[in-house]
């Protein structure tokens, strides 16, 4: 596969937080060197790596597919719980463009305030691979919009009874889809 000689394999977004590729992931040389103690790995249905055996390592696992369909809001509040706290983590998926980008923007919108497009824009400015897909893209601008309405508190977000059903024509049209949400 090309990006196992890519040379993103892994890239530090912030003092504690880097995104990285299912290959970083199994390093776990590069995590210990990086003193990386948490891995929050954001696939679907693929083995992973026996992290147990690493006792230096808190490993999470959320099932997420890279599907513009798939519903990944319900799990930045897990995803956000399990990153808060300092510690060094590395957040990953298959390539480490889309869901692992996604899950690192949402806690970025909720750690420091910013809108979608700040958060977005500092991810892509560490990791110039950082591409959620626009099913995403649109659950990040609904984040967004919920973390304003509830002043930034994610104990007011009841994450799991958010179905995300993107519009017919998915992306032509999230004025309409707000509408829809908010009206």
């Amino acid at each position: 596969m090309e990006f196992i000689s890519n040379s993103n394999n892994i890239d530090r977004i912030s003092n504690n937080i880097w995104i990285g590729n299912f290959i970083a992931s199994l390093n776990t040389d590069l995590l210990k060197s990086l003193g990386i103690t948490k891995v929050l790995t954001v696939v679907d249905n693929m083995d992973l790596p026996n992290y147990s055996e690493e006792k230096f390592i808190t490993h999470k696992k959320v099932n997420v597919a890279d599907n513009c369909r798939e519903n990944i809001i319900q799990y930045f509040g897990e995803c956000i719980n399990f990153i808060k706290g300092g510690e060094n983590i590395l957040v990953h998926c298959m390539v480490g463009a889309s869901r692992s980008s996604t899950v690192v923007i949402a806690y970025l919108m909720w750690a420091y305030k910013w809108t979608y497009e700040q958060a977005y824009k500092y991810v892509l400015s560490k990791r110039q691979i950082a591409r959620p897909n626009e099913g995403f893209d649109l659950q990040l601008k609904l984040f967004e919009r919920l973390l304003l309405l509830n002043n930034y508190n994610l104990d007011n977000i009841n994450f799991k009874v958010i179905k995300w059903q993107p519009p017919q024509n998915l992306i032509n049209d999230y004025q309409i889809y707000e509408q829809l949400l908010f009206n």
